[in-house]
């Protein structure tokens, strides 16, 4: 296996890398993979951190909207029972009217049939 080469760039010569002659620029390269890494990482972590704040909105919103509904349906809920117990009164009243005007007309029958000899 050959090593690999580099030319100089003012006398044109080649020059092995060995190991020892690699080694910074490997080091150097691995520093600023390393540093892009956790860049990467870094900005991950913020989107995510993000991502999560929204989600937390959402919910929130999502709990203030169903409270909202709950309160409409309730409120509903009371203004209808509301106009049907009127309702109901008003049926029993109509109802209780008609049973007392009959009972006064066969009241009044009968009182024509007891004032008749």
């Amino acid at each position: 296996m050959t090593e690999p080469t580099i030319t100089c760039p003012n006398c044109k010569t080649e020059i092995k890398l060995t190991e020892s002659l690699a080694a910074p620029l490997i080091e150097s390269t691995r520093r600023q993979f390393e540093q892009q890494l956790a860049q990467k990482d870094s900005d991950i972590a913020a989107r995510e951190h993000a991502m999560r704040e929204k989600e937390k909105q959402l919910v929130d919103a999502k709990n203030k909207l169903d409270e909202h509904v709950a309160d409409q349906v309730e409120a509903q809920l009371k203004k209808d029972r509301t106009r049907i117990a009127a309702e109901e009164a008003k049926k029993a009243r109509q109802a209780a009217a008609s049973d007392l005007e009959q009972v006064s007309r066969e009241m009044a029958e009968l009182q024509d049939v007891v004032e008749k000899p």
